[in-house]
C-alpha cells in the first residue's frame, strides 16, 4: 500500500504545475457570472464524472447546468465541489455556456484536496474554476468537461 500511495505521489508532483495552470493569469475579460457546480466520479484506467450547478448571471438569472466528464489515467473515487467566474458570455444567449470544455492537467486527492483551472469551449465562454476535492483517487491525463443548460 505504501508503495502505491509513493508512486502517486510522485506523479501528483510531475502534474502539479499543469493543475494549478489558471492560477496567476490575468483575467480573460469582465466577469458575466458566477459559477457553482458539485460532481462525483469513480474511475479505474478510464474514469467518469457526473454533477450538477449553476450559473448566476449579472442582474441575478439562474441557468442550471449538468456536468459530465470522461477522465483518462483516473484510478479511485472522488466527490468534486468548485466555484468560480465565467467571462466571453453574452447574458441574452445563456446557451452558450453549453459545449466541450478542453481541460489539461493532474492531481492528486487523499482525504482532501484543491485545485484551480481555466476551460475554454468551442464558443469561446471562458470558466474559472477553483475546485475542492474529498475521497482518494489519482489522475493525471487530459480530460473534457461537457457542460449542458438545463432547461
Amino acid at each position: 500500500m505504501r508503495k502505491i500511495l509513493l508512486a502517486v505521489a510522485a506523479l501528483a508532483a510531475f502534474a502539479a504545475p499543469n493543475a494549478a495552470s489558471a492560477q496567476g493569469q490575468p483575467p480573460p475579460g469582465p466577469v458575466a457570472g458566477n459559477i457553482a457546480f458539485s460532481t462525483k466520479s469513480v474511475g479505474f484506467i478510464l474514469g467518469v464524472e457526473w454533477g450538477s450547478g449553476t450559473v448566476t448571471l449579472r442582474g441575478g438569472r439562474v441557468v442550471n447546468l449538468r456536468v459530465r466528464t470522461l477522465k483518462a489515467g483516473m484510478i479511485g473515487l472522488e466527490a468534486v465541489s468548485g466555484r468560480g467566474r465565467v467571462y466571453n458570455l453574452n447574458p441574452r444567449r445563456p446557451l452558450d455556456l453549453a459545449g466541450t470544455y478542453a481541460s489539461i492537467g493532474g492531481g492528486i486527492t487523499v482525504g482532501g484536496g484543491i485545485g484551480a483551472q481555466r476551460m475554454k469551449n468551442e464558443k469561446g465562454v471562458i470558466i474559472d474554476i477553483e475546485e475542492t476535492a474529498a475521497g482518494l483517487a489519482a489522475k493525471i491525463a487530459a480530460s473534457g468537461i461537457i457542460i449542458d443548460v438545463v432547461q
